[in-house]
C-alpha cells in the first residue's frame, strides 16, 4: 500500500469530511442511475432497520424473469430488467423492462424484448446492466456477443428508438451500463473487438459523437458524470485506465494508464472542484486487485483535446495507490462519514482514509459479494451473492449491527428514495421502510 499527500490539500480531518465531499441525497431525490445521483450511493440521513423479517417489508413482488439489473428510481416508478430464457431453445429468450409503482410494487407495465441469449460467467446473468432514467424515460443497455443494443422507452411504456451497437467480445457474456446527461445518451462498449465510448440523441437515438478506444479486456463499469462547471465524464477501462471526456464533445481531458487488470467496479468522485479525486478499481478473480486514486486536473475545459490531436492530454497524479489487501474487485467503493468504504470482494470491509489512503479500520463480514455498498442513515449497506443484507455502522470502528436473508442470489446494488429501500435479488423486488423519527435516534 502507498499513499500521498499534496501540502495544496485543504480538506478537514475525518468527522466534517461529509460537508466538503459529498453530501447526503435529499430524501425526496430520484435514484436515476446504479448507486443513486453521481453514481455515489448516498441515501440520505433516514435511518433503517438494522435487521427485519419477512413480515417487515412494505412490499414484495415477484418479477417477470430474473437476473441482477439494480432498481431504478424516477418519481414513484421502479425499473429494473429481467431475462426469461425460452423453454423450448435456450440459445434464445426474452429480456423484460418492468416498471412497478413505488408506492405498492404494482407492475405498471412491462416492455418485452425477444433476441438471443449466450452462456455467461456464473455471476453474470442475461439482465445484469441496470438502466438509467431520466425525465423523457428510461435507457438499458442489453446483448451477447452477436451485437449489443441501446434501448430507449418513455415513462408509460412506449418503445421509443433503439441503437444496435455491434458485437461484443468476452469470456464472461455482456453487461453494461449506459448514463443519461441532458440531451445525451453515453455508453462505453470496450472489450476485445472494435472499442468505443458514444453518446446518442436522447430524443432521436442519433449518434452525436464516438471515441475510439484500443480493444482489451472487456469493460464493465458504469460511465459517470462528474457536475461542473465544467462536467466531465469518467471513464474506467481495462485498457485506458481512467479517462477525463468532455461529455458534449468527446474529447479527452485527461487520461492515466493506471490500470494492470480488468475495471469491473464503477469510477466515484470525492472532494470539491479543485481538490477533487477519481477513484478506480481494477483485478481479476484471484484476488490480484488495485485501487487509484487520481487528483484531477484543473480547469478542465481549457485543456480537453483529442488523443490523437497534437498533444497528448495531461495525466493526472496518482494521490495514493491501493493493493490486493485492501482493494476490491466488483463491489464500488463508497465515500461515508468515517471514510472511503472498500467492501471486499471475499467479505472484508476495509474503511480508509480518503485524503491518503491510510486504513482506518477493517473487519470481516463474511460471504461474497458483487452488489456495490450505499451508505444511509449512519451506515453501510451490501447485500452479498447469496441474499444477506449486511448493515455495518458508518463510524470510528468496524461494528456489523444487523443481518437479513432475502433468501435468493443477489448481485444488485439497493436504491433509497424518500422513506423506501429497494431491494432486487434474482427474481423479487421487495422494498422496506425507514424507522420512524423516534425510532431512528
Amino acid at each position: 500500500m502507498r499513499g500521498t499527500l499534496s501540502g495544496s490539500w485543504q480538506w478537514r480531518a475525518a468527522a466534517v469530511l461529509i460537508p466538503l465531499t459529498i453530501a447526503p441525497a435529499a430524501a425526496d431525490e430520484p435514484w436515476p442511475r446504479f448507486r443513486g445521483a453521481d453514481g455515489a450511493g448516498q441515501g440520505g440521513a433516514l435511518r433503517f432497520p438494522r435487521q427485519w423479517g419477512d413480515a417487515d417489508w412494505a412490499w414484495t413482488v415477484r418479477l417477470p424473469g430474473a437476473g441482477h439489473a439494480s432498481p431504478v428510481v424516477w418519481g414513484d416508478h421502479v425499473y429494473t430488467a429481467s431475462g426469461e430464457p425460452d423453454p423450448t431453445d435456450a440459445a434464445r429468450g426474452t429480456r423484460i423492462v418492468s416498471c412497478h409503482g413505488l408506492a405498492d410494487g404494482r407492475l405498471l407495465w412491462a416492455v418485452r424484448l425477444p433476441g438471443p441469449f449466450d452462456r455467461h460467467h456464473a455471476m453474470n446473468s442475461s439482465a445484469s446492466g441496470s438502466l438509467a432514467a431520466g425525465p423523457a424515460g428510461v435507457c438499458w443497455l442489453w446483448g451477447t456477443a452477436a451485437g449489443v443494443h441501446l434501448a430507449a422507452i418513455g415513462h408509460d411504456g412506449t418503445r421509443q428508438w433503439q441503437v444496435d451497437l455491434g458485437p461484443f467480445v468476452s469470456e464472461h457474456g455482456y453487461a453494461g451500463t449506459p448514463t443519461v446527461h441532458g440531451d445525451l445518451v453515453i455508453v462505453a462498449v470496450e472489450h476485445e473487438g472494435p472499442s468505443f465510448v458514444a453518446a446518442f440523441d436522447r430524443a432521436t437515438g442519433r449518434e452525436r459523437w464516438r471515441l475510439p478506444r484500443e480493444p482489451g479486456r472487456a469493460t464493465y463499469a458504469t460511465p459517470l458524470l462528474v457536475p461542473g462547471p465544467p462536467p466531465q465524464l469518467v471513464v474506467a477501462s481495462t485498457t485506458h485506465g481512467l479517462t477525463g471526456i468532455d461529455p458534449a464533445t468527446g474529447t479527452v481531458a485527461w487520461e492515466r494508464r493506471c490500470f494492470p487488470k480488468r475495471a469491473v467496479s464503477s469510477p466515484v468522485a470525492i472532494g470539491p472542484a479543485g481538490e477533487r479525486l477519481v477513484i478506480g478499481t481494477c483485478g481479476d478473480g484471484g484476488g490480484d486487485n488495485a485501487l487509484f486514486a487520481l487528483r484531477v486536473p484543473a480547469p478542465l475545459a481549457g485543456e480537453a483535446r483529442q488523443l490523437a490531436g497534437e498533444a497528448r492530454p495531461p495525466e493526472p497524479e496518482v494521490a495514493f495507490q491501493l493493493d490486493r489487501s485492501v482493494a476490491p474487485y466488483v463491489p464500488t467503493p463508497v465515500l461515508g462519514v468515517a471514510g472511503l468504504h472498500l467492501w471486499g470482494d471475499r467479505g472484508v470491509l476495509t474503511c480508509v482514509d480518503p485524503v491518503t489512503g491510510v486504513v482506518r479500520w477493517r473487519g470481516r463480514v463474511g460471504g461474497s459479494y458483487s452488489a456495490s455498498p450505499i451508505v444511509v442513515g449512519g451506515t453501510v449497506v451490501n447485500v452479498s451473492g447469496d441474499g444477506e443484507v449486511v448493515v455495518v455502522a458508518d463510524g470510528d470502528a468496524f461494528e456489523v449491527l444487523g443481518r437479513t436473508a432475502l433468501g435468493e442470489e443477489c448481485r444488485s446494488t439497493p436504491a433509497v428514495v424518500g422513506t423506501r429501500m429497494v431491494f432486487r435479488s434474482n427474481t423479487t423486488l421487495r422494498v422496506i421502510d425507514s424507522l420512524p423519527a423516534a425510532a431512528g435516534r
